[in-house]
């Protein structure tokens, strides 16, 4: 996957259209999700941010089985490319549908 131009090995990504109906997280949808390179930021303090999926790594984290004996670098499922250009890493309950409040989470 080359991030600066957002192309995966399948070709160019797609944006999903938006729809009534929203399926469940997948690559190309639009989210926010709570940002800040301050590690010192409390995570609550942090700025929402806007992006992309770009990758979904479900398959590799439903076959890591083992414990990692340790609660920070942890794998998380989806990668998204913040609109500001940072390639961050979030599982499903950090992200919300953008343009929602943060009431409006999805699980």
């Amino acid at each position: 996957m080359a991030v600066a131009g957002v192309m995966r090995n399948d070709g160019p990504m797609k944006l999903q259209k938006e729809t009534a109906i929203r399926p469940a997280w997948s690559v190309g949808a639009r989210v926010t999700t709570h940002h800040s390179p301050d590690p010192a930021l409390a995570a609550d303090q942090r700025p929402q941010k806007s992006g992309v999926i770009v990758e979904d790594h479900g398959e590799v984290i439903d076959s890591a089985t083992r414990p990692y004996g340790r609660d920070w670098a942890l794998p998380r499922r989806w990668a998204v490319l913040l609109d500001e250009g940072q390639l961050v890493f979030r599982d499903g309950d950090e992200l919300e549908v953008e343009g929602t409040r943060s009431t409006e989470r999805r699980k």
